[in-house]
């Protein structure tokens, strides 16, 4: 029996709801889980904006939580996390301290301050709107709930920046079930799994994606020069080969069709799907824009002072969701390896200015073996960050990938 992509909203003992201010660029996200669900965190980077992550350690008492909010607004944000209690109490849904129901709610933010207007921020009627989403069954990936200003590739500012959003994957066997929300706002760029950059720092002109790590390797001194030119990856080869893990029918058939680039001349063969998205069907033409070698204009000096600290905070949070028996210990360690999901779909990553954080909720019914459900779960992180840079459009100035590498 093979595993199936479904919709994460399939996954059963989960309530999924969005809720955003377009106009202001910011919005939450809440997973609700009724009756209760073991859940671990891991938080990496240097600026997280949290509530109720301690309460999650595993030598601590609550063993379940009812509900995990993500959220845009930078610590502003935390807000919305009294409106999903206030929600929840008023369902009498909580840890029972005698007559009275208490809320579990943890919650992470994302510093999305530089879209839209930096004054207005999820608050408690934005975190109830969510819940009231999630009952009526609102939610969709893209440029909504705590993706909606999110961004990636901000070496130099917002002025270079590419618009990301709510990314999301999710497979069953037909028994066991795990799926990922990821609002997807890093400093660095996005990778589709082969090497290629999907979204992330633009060049100069805007026309391409020049991708963070020559440049940011070229102030390892902190001193300001050149911007480093674009250059091809030493250890590749001359010929790219990208491979489908996830094709329509099962997410555990690894490479079942290929698609070749020629890098010199520009050539496709075997054309197929390169992402698990479906909806990246139009990126494939160009895909090969994003690994070129262009000629920059003329090098510029970047004074220290811009050399990407004017972006306070950036921060990709995740939940995933499944039906896994784990213990909260487990959970928690889960949580940790599951960050291998982010390295290896952003580059760089857990940076000083980050609040990497990603939670894990289940409802605790599928026996499973932990290092094998880690692996596929690690996997699900991953294209779940993928989603997210392919699901943004256009938007608050910043241009997409489709915009881009889909042109």
């Amino acid at each position: 029996m093979g595993f199936k992509r479904i919709d994460v909203r399939e996954i059963n003992g989960f309530k999924l709801g969005n809720a955003e201010n377009q106009s202001a660029g910011t919005g939450c996200t809440v997973i609700i889980s009724e009756k209760g669900a073991v859940a671990g965190v891991d938080v990496k980077g240097g600026g997280p904006a949290t509530r109720e992550t301690d309460l999650l350690k595993s030598e601590n008492t609550v063993q379940a939580v009812n509900a995990v909010v993500l959220s845009g607004g930078s610590a502003f944000g935390l807000e919305a996390g009294s409106g999903v209690m206030k929600y929840l109490e008023d369902k009498g849904i909580g840890f029972k301290v005698g007559e009275r129901n208490i809320p579990i709610v943890t919650q992470a933010s994302l510093y999305d301050l530089d879209v839209g207007s930096s004054d207005i921020r999820p608050d408690l009627n934005m975190g109830i709107q969510a819940c009231m989403n999630a009952y009526e069954g609102i939610f969709d990936h893209g440029n909504h709930g705590a993706g909606t200003g999110a961004s990636v590739g901000k070496f130099y500012g917002m002025d270079r920046a590419m618009k990301s959003s709510l990314g999301t994957f999710a497979c069953s066997d037909e028994v066991l079930e795990v799926g990922a929300i990821t609002a997807v706002n890093a400093f660095g760029d996005v990778s589709n799994g082969n090497n290629n950059i999907i979204a992330g720092l633009l060049s100069k002109d805007k026309e391409y994606i020049k991708g963070s790590i020559s440049v940011i390797k070229n102030h390892v001194h902190g001193e300001a020069g050149p911007e480093a030119p674009d250059i091809r990856d030493p250890f590749k080869n001359d010929e790219i080969v990208v491979t489908n893990e996830f094709d329509d029918d099962t997410v555990n058939s690894i490479a079942t069709e290929e698609l070749t680039i020629k890098r010199d001349e520009g050539e496709q063969q075997n054309s197929t799907d390169v992402y698990p998205d479906k909806r990246a069907d139009e990126h494939h033409d160009s895909l090969h824009n994003a690994n070129s070698v262009h000629d920059e204009p003329e090098h510029e000096s970047i004074p220290v002072e811009e050399m990407g600290y004017d972006v306070p905070f950036n921060t990709t949070l995740s939940c995933l969701i499944t039906n896994a028996k784990l213990t909260k210990t487990q959970a928690n360690k889960l949580a940790s390896i599951l960050h291998d999901g982010y390295a290896r779909a952003i580059k760089p990553v857990h940076g000083t200015l980050d609040g990497d954080a990603i939670f894990v909720m289940t409802t605790n019914q599928v026996e499973v073996n932990f290092d094998a459900f880690a692996a596929l779960a690690t996997d699900i992180i991953q294209y779940s960050v993928i989603d997210g840079a392919l699901a943004a459009t256009d938007a608050y100035g910043l241009k997409a990938s489709r915009s881009v590498i889909g042109k």
